[in-house]
């Protein structure tokens, strides 16, 4: 395939014919000039005329040349600077085009966005703001409110032991023991809405909040604890009796039913301390918000921590409105609600998880009991003679 020759060479070519031609006109039109001249004719020869044409000849030819050399080499370089701004304006026009481009995928990104909150994709759930302010006041806030369940359990182990105010009954022993029961059970009739809460264990295992900053519920609350698990302690050994055979025996027996009962003073210390108040009035608010219009339980100015978890169950599948919340939600909302659901469960197993550890060392103790006594066996703390 051949190559058109560019205009520009074509007509330095041109240019440069036409100056030889030029050239070889003027010598030759010397040329016949001197031949023809009567010198010539006759023998004479005028050379430095003829030199004179020729020099003249090759000065015309050369300025001639020159002139279109330059302006060949002009015409190059306004060729070339006109490349180059063609060369920069597409170049530029390029970037125009990329930077609209990225515009343009922005903004559908931002429309998509738009389209889909608009859509209701971010909503929250119904009652996730409520329910997780609810959990993270959970625990929080003010610390526990009243008396706890370890309270309760180191009370009840002072006073089997005859120590501090509470064992006073027990130092004196007898009559002064069955006075104190009978005592408690006259003054503290209907608290917590039971007729007789020092014997009745629903007191706590039904109570949703324990309120035991109630000195009264507090004292039944005890009082319960005391008749379930050492209902008539002995009296303490003296520091006399102690020194006798009999008082080590007495020591060493008591210390052995003292590690037994403490299983069950931890299985009361925990399910005391997930029912007494706490986490402040800001869990009492959310308890009262969150709650729905089926919520079968009373919400009080105080709230354990047993009773935010069952504000919470009873909020969801016990509530109509929740199950016609779940039908208008976005997948996201419903993610949400589904993720919020199983971090509860998750901390009801756990709980689940520390009650069955305390149940444990209650079998654990019964079966330690109930082999006393049989041959090979262990049994109480040996007598000296």
């Amino acid at each position: 395939m051949r190559t058109k020759a560019p205009k520009t060479s074509l007509r330095s070519a041109a240019l440069r014919s036409t100056g030889l031609s030029s050239a070889l006109s003027v010598c030759a039109t010397a040329w016949l000039i001197t031949f023809a001249t009567p010198s010539y004719a006759f023998g004479g020869c005028s050379c430095g005329g003829v030199q004179n044409i020729v020099r003249t000849a090759r000065i015309n030819i050369n300025n001639h040349t020159t002139e279109v050399g330059n302006y060949i080499t002009d015409n190059i370089l306004k060729g070339v600077a006109q490349l180059s701004a063609y060369s920069k304006r597409e170049t530029e026009a390029a970037k125009r085009i990329a930077e609209g481009r990225d515009q343009n995928a922005v903004l559908l990104e931002r429309q998509k966005i738009r389209a889909a909150a608009e859509g209701g994709r971010y909503d929250p759930a119904t009652s996730a703001c409520i329910d997780l302010s609810g959990v993270l006041n959970f625990g929080g806030g003010q610390t526990s409110q009243g008396v706890g369940g370890i309270d309760i359990a180191n009370l009840s182990r002072n006073r089997s032991y005859g120590n501090g105010a509470a064992g006073a009954p027990v130092r004196s022993g007898g009559l002064a023991l069955a006075q104190e029961i009978k005592l408690d059970r006259d003054n503290l009739r209907n608290i917590g809405g039971f007729a007789d809460p020092t014997s009745d264990v629903r007191l706590l295992t039904e109570a949703i909040t324990l309120d035991t900053s109630d000195q009264q519920v507090a004292q039944a609350y005890a009082r319960m604890i005391n008749n379930m698990i050492d209902p008539l302690p002995p009296k303490p050994v003296t520091t006399e009796e102690a020194k006798t055979p009999n008082g080590l025996a007495r020591i060493a027996a008591r210390q052995v039913d003292a590690t037994r009962r403490s299983a069950s003073h931890a299985v009361f210390t925990y399910l005391g301390d997930i029912a007494t108040p706490t986490g402040g009035t800001e869990l009492a608010t959310w308890a009262r918000n969150a709650a729905g219009p089926a919520y079968p339980n009373a919400i009080g100015d105080k709230v354990s921590s047993l009773q935010a978890v069952d504000v919470f169950v009873h909020s969801r599948f016990a509530n109509p409105d929740w199950h016609q919340s779940i039908a208008k939600m976005s997948p996201d909302a419903v993610m949400r609600e589904i993720l919020l659901t199983q971090a509860l469960d998750l901390h009801v197993n756990w709980m689940r998880f520390g009650l069955e550890r305390r149940v444990a060392a209650v079998e654990a103790a019964s079966l330690a009991s109930n082999i006393d006594g049989t041959e090979g066996a262990g049994g109480g703390a040996p007598l000296g003679n």
